[in-house]
């Protein structure tokens, strides 16, 4: 209880202040704790920015699979795909993905430095990727899918669409309004999903 109330301390530090301005006595203030007791939970401040990464990350990408998977759960027929899939194309329009695409973003750059952010945002993934793999892989064994469309491929394709990517906002080559977005993205829907005779 008090090392999570710790790392959602540090986490808020370091999305308010940066790395740079990181401080570990506002992150025990904020966690109601000494700045020892703290430290009888992490080695140094290099370990504890690292853990709240670590913890921030893994609430982000855990939150992105349930988020995609949610609608997949339980479905048994083709246009019940179809259906999920319209849902998932209107979820993903929510502005926060674009927040939580940052947030991943600016925890990957660390972890590429720090050896334990490193090792724990891909055990992160790896949970995320089990979750989706367990509700996707009965549409595959359902026959829901085009021909060389496997479950892997699907969830790859789609996870990507609406949370690989940061969003291209702006006036440039490849802008294109939500409308439009929407569509293609119905169009590419109902081309990967069976269609039943």
């Amino acid at each position: 209880m008090t090392r999570d109330r710790i790392l959602e301390a540090a986490a808020h530090e370091i999305e308010v202040n940066g790395l740079t301005l990181f401080r570990v006595k506002r992150v025990a203030a904020d966690a109601r704790i000494s700045v020892a007791l703290l430290y009888s939970y992490f080695s140094d401040r290099e370990d504890l920015i690292a853990a709240a990464i670590v913890h921030r990350f893994r609430q982000v990408i855990l939150g992105q699979a349930d988020i995609f998977i949610q609608p997949l759960k339980g479905l048994s027929s083709a246009e019940e795909l179809r259906h999920a899939l319209s849902t998932m194309i209107r979820d993903a329009q929510d502005p926060e993905r674009t927040e939580q695409r940052l947030s991943r973003i600016d925890g990957i750059s660390f972890a590429h430095h720090n050896a334990v952010a490193s090792a724990g945002i891909a055990e992160a993934k790896a949970e995320a990727s089990a979750r989706i793999a367990e509700i996707v892989q009965p549409l595959e064994d359902q026959g829901l899918f085009v021909e060389g469309m496997t479950a892997v491929a699907f969830a790859r394709i789609w996870y990507a669409l609406f949370f690989g990517q940061i969003a291209l906002e702006g006036q440039h080559a490849l802008s294109i309004d939500s409308e439009a977005w929407s569509r293609a993205l119905e169009v590419l829907a109902h081309s990967i999903v069976v269609n039943p005779h």
